[in-house]
């Protein structure tokens, strides 16, 4: 009787457990079929413009450092530095009594050489031999050679702006003795502006003359100046596997000065690219990756390759298809595999400077 106790008693203990377990089971089944609440975006096939990025070095369409070419005491200086001068103004006067001087003293000679041919070839062969002719001759054109001499050391006392532009600061004053090489001011045609910068060797297949080129400056926040690429550097640098490109900057405004440095986009036109919500993206490390929902509503997660970032976009170059549905929100607590039931998505946003396909 006592052994049939015991019995019923195990059996009722073995079901009560049984019980339990099952119970456990279909909580822990129930629980792993929950779909995750997350919100999609369909990734697009779109229009993205391509863009070349640098930073450059502003410099004049043309510069010269005003020098003197010889060694003399400064007379007169008609500029104080900063304003504009047209090509051929008198900047500078240097001390010239004594070549004026020689100046006379050759026009002197040079008169009654002159005369002295003039009245050889008046006498005619009888009288003048054509040795004497040939005499007179010379000596006029030995003192007109020594008057264009003389003209020339009086021009390279009187200091003139070789071309339009901006002179910089004066560096001279009256009465300073100048030697060759002596700085009296810099000159710069600054319109239009020269940008000088350098690109990676993998964008020399894709610029061309004529791309537009756009430029700011901090001196200029947010303000934007165009341009156009005039050259491409023949060669591209071995250390640094970059080459040289200059454009031409509009400055009619006169407010780009040389040296000052620009943040240079070149546009290099539009190509067909996808993309999805820069919030769709997880970085984990050197490696990026989405979560993808398929027709059955499950939750896979793909490696992707990004490009171009864009307000509120980002590309993807490989690793998605247009049409995918991907995660933009939600994704933390997700892992692949699980189901999803999916939100009111948000319309995606078009990229700047594209149109969707």
């Amino acid at each position: 009787m006592l052994g049939r106790r015991w019995l019923f008693g195990v059996v009722c203990c073995l079901a009560v457990i049984a019980c339990d377990d099952s119970n456990v089971t279909v909580g822990a089944r129930r629980s792993a079929t929950a779909p995750v609440l997350v919100e999609t975006a369909v990734a697009q096939l779109t229009s993205i413009a391509r863009d070349a990025e640098s930073v450059g070095t502003l410099i004049g369409n043309e510069s010269v450092t005003l020098t003197a070419k010889l060694t003399e005491q400064v007379s007169a200086v008609y500029f104080e530095g900063g304003e504009l001068v047209k090509a051929g103004d008198v900047l500078v006067e240097l001390i010239d009594v004594e070549q004026l001087a020689l100046l006379r003293e050759a026009e002197a000679k040079l008169r009654e050489t002159q005369l002295q041919l003039n009245r050889l070839l008046t006498l005619g062969k009888d009288i003048a031999t054509a040795a004497e002719i040939d005499v007179a001759r010379a000596r006029v054109d030995a003192n007109e050679a020594l008057l264009e001499a003389l003209h020339s050391r009086i021009n390279d006392r009187t200091i003139r702006a070789p071309f339009d532009g901006v002179l910089g600061l004066r560096r001279i004053s009256v009465g300073a003795l100048l030697t060759p090489g002596t700085v009296i001011a810099e000159l710069d045609d600054i319109n239009p502006m020269k940008l000088d910068f350098t690109l990676p060797e993998h964008y020399l297949s894709q610029i061309k003359i004529g791309e537009v080129v756009s430029a700011a400056s901090t001196a200029w926040d947010g303000e934007v100046f165009s341009g156009q690429v005039t050259q491409i550097g023949s060669r591209v640098d071995p250390a640094t596997r970059a080459f040289s490109v200059r454009a031409l900057i509009d400055n009619s405004d006169a407010r780009l000065r040389p040296g000052m440095l620009m943040a240079v986009k070149v546009a290099l036109g539009e190509a067909p690219g996808i993309v999805v919500s820069e919030t769709a993206l997880i970085q984990t490390g050197a490696q990026s990756a989405v979560f993808v929902v398929d027709q059955d509503l499950m939750a896979r997660r793909v490696s992707v390759e990004i490009g171009r970032r864009m307000p509120g976009l980002i590309e993807i170059r490989s690793g998605l298809s247009p049409g995918d549905r991907v995660v933009i929100n939600g994704q933390l607590t997700l892992r692949p595999g699980e189901a999803v039931r999916e939100a009111e998505a948000s319309p995606v946003q078009q990229p700047f400077g594209g149109s969707g396909e």
